[in-house]
């Protein structure tokens, strides 16, 4: 019945959330409002043949990543035969008694269990996992549409990892979650105005995903472009039908629009293997649709510009360079991979009066939105 087991810390209170196999039928075991004895026994023959060290009182059950019920269990006399009545509510006391017909009447609420940094696994609703991603992603003083946007994107996210069974993760090279803790020191005596900004965004959005063809897109979005998203094929190298170069014109007035790197001469010969001073020869040999460096040459060498840009660090693979006495300057056009939404061009969107869903609609073409 039950085939996975997480505890989590919810003030300082022990949670069970026990995992119940899509095959069983659990809607079965219904009796007069509360678990029958079949499966309030299951729980705890778990508990004990699994020698789970559980002190709490709370336990969860979850369906398809969705909790379908609660109920409350005395660890200090577990065989004792109680009456522990389901709730509907992660808010509401384990402690009430709530009329239940049927399990349908349970809403779905998504949860996610999030790996933080500090290697404690964070249970919470989506939502809220949602709000975290926004408020890490977006600058408090964007416009909401390109809020509306990136929360959209956040869940699509989100749910297409749960969907692949991939863990998630509160800081990757795809997107960064920031807590409360975090916001409230970085938005200062702006954290209630941006709060409720981004809540209401959420709001507005609450369920919303970005699908093509029926399943869910990898959601890729950067920081800002040079003017132009780039090809999946030129760095996934794979051709999806949403992950296409478009114009973003507003990027060009971005304030990370504009980069310089400087590395020194000495550096770059030993990553490069080939001697470069100001004497030496390079030659951009082609670049992608959108201007990204392709192919560079150093001398009689040839490299790959997007693995020599990430190599370097650089925060574009649109790059020139001017190579010196005793160093090279890369010169870079805006931040990120240029894949998907641009953050800085969906706000520049945003102010010229398009709405979220016509923001996505011209960073992933081909897409629709609907409901996770």
């Amino acid at each position: 019945m039950f085939y996975r087991h997480v505890i989590v810390l919810d003030n300082n209170q022990e949670v069970l959330y026990l995992y119940v196999d899509n095959s069983y039928e659990f809607a079965n075991d219904l009796e007069n409002n509360s678990v029958s004895n079949n499966v309030y026994q299951k729980i705890i023959n778990y508990i004990n043949n699994n020698g789970i060290k559980f002190d709490g009182q709370k336990v969860f059950l979850v369906v398809n990543n969705s909790v379908v019920a609660s109920l409350t269990i005395n660890t200090s006399d577990i065989k004792e035969k109680k009456d522990y009545s389901f709730i509907n509510n992660l808010n509401k006391s384990v402690d009430e008694d709530i009329e239940i017909l049927d399990v349908d009447d349970f809403p779905s609420i998504k949860l996610i269990d999030l790996n933080r940094s500090s290697g404690i696994i964070e249970r919470m609703k989506l939502e809220d996992y949602v709000f975290g991603i926004v408020g890490g992603e977006m600058p408090g003083v964007f416009n909401i549409e390109a809020m509306k946007a990136q929360a959209v994107i956040a869940r699509t996210y989100a749910l297409k990892q749960l969907k692949s069974k991939k863990p998630i993760r509160d800081y990757n090279e795809t997107q960064i979650f920031r807590d409360n803790k975090y916001l409230k020191l970085l938005w200062g005596n702006n954290y209630d105005l941006y709060k409720e900004k981004i809540q209401l965004a959420i709001n507005s959005t609450k369920g919303q995903v970005l699908k093509f063809d029926g399943e869910l897109i990898d959601a890729y979005y950067h920081l800002t472009n040079n003017g132009k998203t780039e090809n999946s094929r030129n760095i996934l190298k794979i051709a999806y039908p949403y992950l296409v170069s478009v114009p973003s014109v507003w990027d060009l007035s971005s304030p990370s629009y504009l980069n310089k790197r400087r590395v020194s001469n000495d550096y770059l010969s030993k990553l490069l293997n080939t001697k470069i001073d100001n004497t030496t020869n390079v030659e951009i040999l082609s670049r992608t649709e959108s201007s990204r460096v392709k192919y560079i040459k150093f001398n009689d060498k040839v490299f790959d510009g997007f693995i020599l840009g990430s190599k370097l660090g650089l925060p574009s693979n649109d790059y020139s360079i001017d190579i010196g006495d005793e160093e090279t300057i890369f010169t870079t056009r805006g931040f990120g991979h240029g894949l998907g939404l641009s953050k800085y061009g969906a706000n520049g969107m945003a102010r010229q009066g398009y709405n979220y869903k016509q923001i996505l609609e011209h960073y992933f073409p081909n897409t629709y939105i609907d409901r996770g």
